[in-house]
């Protein structure tokens, strides 16, 4: 009997000494399009000052770059290349607008090439900068490129769950779970994550019934939010789960100075992120969480300012709900084992402030028609471009080994976003 008991706690011993600089819970937020810019607006609108969303509260903070292969300028050697020619410092400047702005900064984001969400997303995933256009794919080389899901399934130790508002074999997602030349070969990327890559829980939106149909015959469990309640959590738990986001629409914020009001749809991405995280615990297995919020990126593509702030505030409180659910210590997620990054993909729209907006106040449009056109201006706020740029994004850190980002901060206080991949592999699989 005594042999066995010293057996059991050797086996312990060395089960917590394998999992001691490992992290069990990882969730990394994505704001698609998510530039400064777009931070600064909703802290405005719910604070009048700059800096007070969620995040701007982690431990562990940096500005990070997003340039792609199609970005870089001149000839790439992964070996051996200058990073001026990703991102110039000495031009762009080491914090973004409207941190730092001169004309020459100005010229140079509305002239230089940027990274479109699949090259970013690649390059968070894997570590490795490609062309945009591609999701884990070399086009030189003609090589599916590992990214850190495909570790994961390998290893067998983490569930995966790939959480969007967009179409669940969008970009973003895509870069986690799936190898393409060809970002919109959408039917055979989602074929690649439900019969190989296999996440746990798939919360998404899809166009296509035929996935929905693929989906059920592969073992998920189809689901749509109206669908939803608390009692599914515990009766989910050996089932894959595969959401539906049907009839998503981000919140609209109502314009009123003395709250910070927005109208909601149907639900709440926050309470569906929730709902995902607590099926998760209940499978009593470590997981990897990424979790994405799309309307950013296609707000400021339109210029439509307030649905911009509607995908911020959405993030901004699925953010928040995750840190309260750790926080309240009704599940085993402490912030002793459980990692929390945010951050961006790269910058859309090169939005600008002509004037610093009050909490509560929303940018002052006046339409001016004529036989021809209408034109539509903005008293308060302007738009560069309807494309992304090269802009310099947040990064965000809080939890379990969130001092491993600082490794990859340099001197300017930048990283870069193949750091993520470092981080992520080094959180979840360093012994």
């Amino acid at each position: 009997m005594k042999k066995i008991t010293v057996s059991l706690f050797l086996i312990f011993l060395l089960s917590t000494v394998s999992y001691a600089d490992k992290v069990k819970y990882v969730f990394l937020f994505i704001g698609d399009g998510m530039s400064a810019s777009s931070e600064v607006a909703l802290s405005l609108f719910l604070y009048g000052k700059t800096k007070q969303l969620f995040w701007n509260g982690f431990p562990v903070q940096t500005y990070m770059t997003t340039w792609s292969r199609t970005a870089y300028v001149g000839n790439y050697d992964k070996d051996n290349f200058n990073e001026k020619n990703g991102y110039d410092t000495e031009t762009a400047g080491t914090v973004p607008y409207p941190y730092y702005r001169t004309d020459q900064a100005e010229e140079y984001f509305r002239k230089s090439g940027a990274t479109d969400s699949a090259a970013a997303a690649t390059a968070m995933a894997t570590g490795v900068k490609v062309y945009n256009g591609s999701v884990c794919y070399d086009k030189e080389t003609e090589k599916n490129i590992p990214n850190i899901v495909d570790k994961i399934n390998k290893k067998k130790e983490y569930s995966v769950a790939l959480i969007t508002t967009d179409n669940f074999y969008s970009a973003t997602p895509a870069g986690f779970s799936s190898h393409n030349v060809n970002r919109r070969d959408y039917k055979k990327i989602a074929s690649e994550i439900l019969l190989q890559t296999k996440p746990e829980i798939i919360v998404g939106r899809n166009k296509y019934e035929e996935i929905n149909t693929l989906a059920r015959l592969n073992g998920y469990y189809y689901l749509e939010p109206s669908d939803i309640t608390e009692p599914q959590v515990f009766s989910l738990t050996d089932k894959k789960i595969f959401l539906n986001l049907k009839k998503y629409y981000v919140p609209q914020p109502v314009e009123d100075f003395s709250t910070d009001s927005f109208k909601y749809g149907d639900y709440k991405f926050s309470d569906i992120v929730l709902f995902a995280t607590k099926t998760l615990l209940q499978k009593n297995k470590p997981f990897f969480a990424l979790v994405e919020v799309c309307d950013i990126d296609k707000a400021n593509h339109k210029h439509v300012y307030t649905k911009m702030l509607g995908g911020m505030y959405e993030l901004n409180e699925t953010v928040k709900s995750i840190y309260d659910l750790i926080n309240s210590k009704s599940t085993d997620m402490t912030f002793d084992n459980t990692l929390i990054i945010v951050t961006a993909d790269h910058s859309t729209g090169m939005l600008r402030f002509r004037e610093k907006l009050r909490k509560g106040e929303l940018p002052f449009t006046f339409t001016t028609k004529s036989k021809k056109t209408t034109v539509v201006t903005n008293r308060d706020i302007s738009y560069k471009t309807d494309w992304h740029t090269n802009e310099l994004v947040g990064c965000y850190c809080v939890g379990a080994r969130s001092d491993i980002l600082k490794k990859y901060i340099n001197k300017e206080n930048i990283m870069d976003n193949t750091s993520i991949y470092k981080i992520l592999n080094e959180a979840l699989f360093s012994n």
